[in-house]
């Protein structure tokens, strides 16, 4: 025991060193068995005087563990610095009462060194390995700190327009079910990544103007199958010819609500999982993590968002982001929806038939599982060696994640690893396929387009309010024409009425005119016998002046000749003038 503790002391130094003269930044070279044979012997001949010192000087575990769990800024991911890579972390699970027994003897086959990012795999006593990720958690990280770092970032990009993938890999009992798709139905704390992933899309999203959409599938042998609706089996999937996009047709797609109702949906999806307890989930997983087991399928939570765009989504966007935005929108004021995906997978436990323990029926499941996983290792390895054919139609598993490794997504990748060095090879393994999948370079692409669904429904919205209009206006001017016709005809009717009386009067008037012209020309006529009549008369007259005249002189003369006559009768001679006949 003394000699073991010794040699691992000695081992960190050199690791220490080690991670200084470090100049990869993805994969370290293992230091050289002479230099840890030589630091052995001499740490062997010392080891009564040195070890009690060299353990005082160590850091205690919880420091160390305190120093991981501490937020920061920096050991978060950032997409912006090294845009489209695939971003690794790895979590490694605690001791379980079992392990600590049985390996007591053992030390760890890994090292953490949380805030380099980096941990060391121990080939043996005497030489390691040292592997950098973007983040590295410790046993005591909890699962908020796991979520804001690992899958926080693709949260928010799928909320900003881009696709998303978080996925968990690693061998079966070492925390990828509880990382993932923990409930929390009795410590809010223990909740796992789908429900924290949602609680932020739901909190950032409107529900009268934004959709998200849930599906919650199984990958089973080799056939897709609905959680939410166990008679749909064998779903097909669906590639898009124009765009390459992955669709699964058939399967349920319900839209979320609130939090309590995706709650409900995923105990719905739980009850209908197909799980089993294998030798190494029952010796190895902790009680704490899963009670029910570990899952012989993979399991793919698939939510859609659908976001339309406003004021101040468009204030909140990068000046790239906007340029795709002027040239989607063209100036021509249609609506645009930003449509994105978050992909959640939890792969089935990567571990060898022989520790297992699966026979019958379970055996048949492990071989479909590690080909599935086989399938994906040969895909990654494609990609990061930049092989110009990707086998990605080798598996149902590798064609639904096509878009995640070499797609359009932003992909986020977690690990799990165990401490115990009896299960080196997998651990191993796992930390290699984590290596390979950090050289995958996505080619990230915004999904915005024109809001041809919702122009549509405010366009057919628009026309059956102008067709009711329309309609009312054609009742009111039918009724408008009915009124009109109707007031035409008693028009009609009075001019009709009208011009009977104006014919009439004119008739009486043409007659009266005639009469009055005869009448007019008889008082003519009569004026011209009057007026000879007068002329007649008037020359009477003018002979009766004459007469009357001669008559008042015959009178005067009379007068004065009868005076002389009867005074004078002898002396007067009466003489009758000439006019006296006239008078007489």
């Amino acid at each position: 025991m003394a000699s073991n503790s010794t040699v691992r002391v000695s081992n960190r130094g050199a690791e220490r060193q080690l991670l200084q003269t470090q100049t990869n930044p993805l994969h370290g070279s293992s230091s050289s068995s002479s230099r840890n044979g030589n630091s052995q012997q001499n740490n062997n001949s010392n080891s009564n005087s040195s070890h009690s010192a060299v353990r005082s000087k160590a850091p205690p575990p919880a420091a160390a563990s305190r120093r991981s769990v501490t937020p920061s800024r920096s050991h978060s991911f950032d997409f912006d610095n090294d845009h489209g890579r695939v971003r690794v972390a790895v979590r490694s699970r605690p001791r379980n009462a079992e392990e600590l027994i049985l390996d007591a003897d053992f030390n760890d086959c890994v090292e953490l060194f949380p805030e380099l990012k980096r941990l060391k795999l121990k080939k043996n006593n005497w030489s390691s390995e040292s592997f950098r990720f973007d983040e590295v958690f410790t046993e005591t990280a909890s699962q908020k700190r796991v979520y804001e770092v690992v899958a926080k970032p693709v949260v928010e990009s799928v909320l900003s327009g881009y696709n998303g993938t978080v996925m968990a890999y690693g061998q079966t009992g070492t925390g990828k079910t509880y990382t993932v798709g923990k409930l929390g139905k009795d410590d809010a704390s223990e909740r796992g990544i789908m429900v924290r992933a949602l609680e932020d899309i739901l909190a950032s999203t409107t529900r009268g103007s934004d959709i998200v959409e849930v599906s919650y599938l199984q990958l089973y042998m080799e056939s897709i199958q609905d959680l939410l609706a166990p008679e749909k089996i064998n779903i097909p999937i669906n590639e898009d010819a124009r765009t390459g996009e992955i669709s699964l047709p058939g399967a349920s797609v319900v839209k979320v609500q609130d939090l309590d109702h995706f709650s409900e949906l995923l105990q719905i999806g739980e009850a209908n999982r197909h799980a089993a307890n294998t030798k190494q989930n029952t010796r190895i997983f902790p009680k704490s993590c899963n009670s029910n087991g570990d899952i012989w399928a993979f399991l793919v939570l698939q939510v859609s968002v659908r976001r339309s765009i406003n004021q101040k989504a468009e204030d909140d966007t990068t000046s790239q982001e906007k340029d795709v935005k002027s040239n989607l929108s063209g100036g021509n004021g249609i609506p645009r929806v930003r449509k994105s995906k978050l992909l959640i997978v939890d792969l089935a436990g990567s571990e060898r038939l022989d520790k297992s323990g699966s026979e019958g029926h379970l055996l048949e499941e492990a071989k479909f599982i590690n080909l599935s996983l086989t399938s994906l290792g040969k895909c990654i390895n494609a990609l990061a060696e930049n092989s110009p054919h990707i086998p990605t139609r080798d598996s149902k598993l590798t064609r639904l994640l096509r878009d995640s490794f070499g797609g359009s997504a932003r992909t986020s990748l977690i690990i799990t690893i165990g401490p115990s060095g009896q299960h080196h090879a997998e651990t191993t393994s796992t930390i290699m396929f984590g290596q390979r999948a950090m050289k995958i370079v996505n080619m990230v692409k915004l999904k915005e387009e024109f809001d041809y669904e919702s122009l549509c429904r405010k366009l057919e919205a628009q026309v059956d309010h102008l067709t009711a209009e329309l309609e009312r206006g054609k009742k009111l001017s039918e009724c408008e024409k009915l009124d009109l016709e109707k007031q035409l005809k008693q028009c009609q009717v009075s001019f009709s009425e009208s011009e009977k009386n104006l014919v009439t009067r004119s008739e009486f008037l043409q007659k009266e005119n005639t009469r009055l012209e005869v009448e007019m020309q008889d008082i003519l006529s009569e004026l011209e016998s009057q007026k000879g009549c007068n002329d007649l008369m008037r020359d009477k007259v003018s002979q009766l002046e004459i007469s009357l005249n001669n008559s008042q002189i015959f009178d005067a003369y009379s007068t004065d000749a009868l005076v002389l006559y009867f005074c004078y009768p002898t002396k007067v001679k009466l003489v009758i003038p000439p006019c006296a006949s006239i008078i007489q």
